[in-house]
């Protein structure tokens, strides 16, 4: 059964996509860095510094634009980022939804090198920090974190690929299609000329690769081997169908 937010979501990946100006590319390729967990090694607010035994149970999450900041089971904050790389330093406004200071809107900066992020908050929302410190009498929060990475994320999966799909009678059709990372899940959109022809979920595991796919009232699953080189060969069937399996290939294209 699809949710409304599952129609919806392929209402809009159904329309015709409109090209992305520079700074709308660039936040998106910001997100993308920024998606999945992290786990807090320094967190100081208004001068007074959490101790590192009390750290280890406080993570945050990037899934797309909406964050979740776990403090072990009982304490928890999720809200939604609204990040601009283009500042300097880079700015990021957290609207909280649910947790602690709900309905508020905390203005802070950030840095991301790699797998190192750093964030500034006035937790009131009234002054935007200028640096990443926190000193008593500040009432700013400063989050230093380090990306969880799982020993089996290799290769990175997001960016564009050919797809090659050979059909049980022996016909190939071609497509182009764009994984993406969303939180610890993994976006992919299948193009055909101008047009969105199939839009799916994807987990990872290793080096297996799952998607579900919908496109017009048809579903249907993939499974994949992560091979070398960036090439993903799968074998997909379709709901309702006979449970015929088919074969896919994904290699990633290099623009150079």
């Amino acid at each position: 059964m699809f949710t409304s937010q599952m129609a919806l979501v392929l209402g809009l990946a159904l329309a015709q996509p409109a090209v992305p100006s520079e700074k709308t590319l660039a936040l998106k390729q910001e997100l993308v860095r920024l998606q999945g967990g992290w786990q807090l090694e320094a967190l100081e607010e208004n001068g007074t510094k959490t101790d590192a035994a009390d750290l280890k149970g406080r993570t945050v999450f990037f899934g797309r634009d909406t964050f979740l900041f776990r403090h072990d089971v009982a304490g928890m904050q999720i809200g939604m980022l609204k990040l601009d790389p283009s500042k300097s330093p880079k700015t990021v406004n957290a609207t909280i939804m649910r947790g602690p200071q709900k309905g508020d809107v905390l203005l802070g900066i950030y840095t991301l090198e790699g797998d190192a992020l750093k964030l500034c908050f006035h937790t009131p929302g009234e002054n935007r920090p200028k640096d990443f410190t926190a000193p008593a009498g500040s009432a700013r929060l400063l989050m230093v974190a380090k990306r969880i990475r799982q020993k089996d994320e290799q290769p990175n999966l997001a960016g564009e690929y050919r797809s090659v799909s050979t059909e049980i009678d022996g016909s190939r059709h071609v497509a182009q299609a764009e994984i993406e990372r969303m939180g610890d899940a993994y976006l992919v959109t299948y193009k055909r000329g101008a047009g969105v022809a199939y839009i799916g979920i994807g987990l990872r595991k290793g080096n297996v690769f799952c998607l579900s796919w919908i496109s017009q009232g048809q579903a249907g699953i993939t499974l994949y081997t992560i091979e070398s080189g960036h090439r993903l060969v799968g074998h997909y069937t379709q709901l309702g169908g006979p449970g015929i399996v088919s074969e896919e290939v994904l290699t990633r294209i290099d623009y150079k």
